[in-house]
């Protein structure tokens, strides 16, 4: 038998299933749409060396930041766009203190900017200046339509503590559904020799967490 531990009940209504796909769907046709903008503006063909995932990152960061670095308003020069050591893309939340890779999470911004922020939050890096560094980017954010209400909190968050919770919280619900799609995957394809229909169990994450505690293995 094969034992899987698992977080919570894992279930979901039918309509939000389906609103999860079309959203799915939606974004694989955004993603095409933008992938056809970048050939035709830069004069690509679809087997150039420059149309890779990493540069298409970057292209769609270049145009929701309205052609500009986000941390400073220079505007930025889309022939240089690839050129080394010019633009870097920049985790908003220090990837090293959120684990956050998603593109939400993600900005185009010089270079040197991206080196001055180092390993800290917008916030961080722009309140030493003093407020009026901080409150001109506030409102230059606020005002830009095309970046979505998920990067903006991030972007204008100023007690990082907060959205490092709530990002581990939708990771473990992330791992709630892996845990359910590994228990149906076993179920269905692996063979046992026996016919048994609890093949493959689940045990709650709850019983775990009192195991630790008891024997003394919590960190």
């Amino acid at each position: 038998s094969i034992h899987i531990e698992v977080a919570r009940d894992l279930s979901k209504p039918y309509e939000e299933r389906k609103q999860i796909e079309q959203a799915n769907k939606e974004n694989q046709n955004r993603r095409e749409k933008e992938r056809k903008a970048f050939l035709d503006e830069l004069h690509l063909n679809v087997d150039s060396v420059i149309c890779n995932g990493k540069n298409l990152e970057k292209y769609r960061l270049y145009k929701e930041q309205d052609c500009k670095s986000l941390y400073s308003g220079n505007q930025l020069d889309i022939q240089r766009l690839f050129e080394p050591g010019y633009v870097e893309v920049d985790h908003i939340l220090p990837y090293s203190r959120s684990f956050d890779d998603s593109i939400s999470n993600k900005v185009l911004v010089l270079t040197k900017e991206n080196r001055d922020k180092g390993n800290r939050t917008p916030y961080e890096y722009l309140s030493v200046a003093g407020g009026e560094k901080w409150d001109n980017f506030v409102a230059k954010v606020s005002s830009n339509k095309l970046l979505s209400k998920s990067k903006k909190s991030k972007l204008l968050i100023k007690n990082f503590n907060e959205r490092a919770k709530a990002f581990k919280e939708r990771n473990l619900n992330d791992t709630r559904y892996i845990c359910k799609f590994m228990k149906n995957y076993i179920d269905n394809f692996l063979l046992f020799q026996n016919n048994s229909k609890e093949r493959c169990v689940v045990v709650t994450g709850q019983l775990t967490a009192i195991l630790r505690k008891r024997w003394g293995l919590n960190k």
